[in-house]
């Protein structure tokens, strides 16, 4: 009986939050302007933050490398976010690999209840992305764990494709469930301690 309500309660909660995934996304595809972001713009005098971003190694196969980079600090979760994924997408200073396609564009970031943080980028991402599962996994994993590591109220990501909810990156992993944070493919270390995969659920 415990076991039926905890699959039942799953269930439930799995609902309700592709309902708000879906809600956030908010129109259609086919109906939405791709409103293209840059950098949120700050005063010159704002105070700045330092934030460690992921990138796939260019010398150990699925391995994440970090850097660091200086944003401008602020209150508002999607405003840092949209800094530090503006940042992955310019893409690695010291010849790491691309997060992400260059040609990829940041549409929108939405902050949901439960610690969960919803990122919507362009069609370039997939079409363009150089494939294979290992690239694959790189690439959203330095989209989540750039999200999660900096940002201490994100607790999980989902990515958007042109305002929809996306099957997969390229071809692989499902991206039809919001991810956690994952720092087995780097040196660095979750909360507890431990660098702990989390599993990706393959398409």
């Amino acid at each position: 009986m415990i076991l039926s309500l905890l699959l039942v309660g799953g269930a439930v909660y799995f609902i309700n939050l592709q309902r708000q995934v879906q809600r956030l996304a908010g129109l259609p595809p086919e109906a939405q302007a791709p409103a293209l972001m840059e950098e949120p713009a700050f005063e010159a005098s704002a105070p700045r933050k330092n934030v460690t971003l992921f990138f796939a190694s260019g010398e150990v196969d699925g391995r994440l490398e970090v850097e660091e980079r200086e944003i401008y600090a602020s209150d508002e979760v999607t405003l840092e976010a949209k800094q530090i994924l503006v940042a992955l997408i310019k893409g690695s200073l010291i010849g790491n690999l691309p997060a992400l396609p260059p040609e990829t564009r940041l549409r929108e970031v939405y902050w949901a209840e439960g610690g969960l943080l919803v990122v919507d980028i362009t069609g370039d991402a997939s079409v363009r992305h150089p494939g294979g599962i290992t690239g694959e996994v790189s690439s959203i994993y330095s989209v989540v764990n750039s999200l999660t590591y900096n940002l201490p109220a994100v607790s999980e990501v989902q990515i958007l494709i042109d305002g929809a909810e996306a099957e997969t990156l390229a071809g692989h992993i499902d991206l039809r469930r919001p991810l956690p944070q994952d720092l087995s493919m780097t040196a660095l270390k979750n909360e507890d301690g431990e660098m702990e995969s989390t599993g990706l659920q393959e398409y």
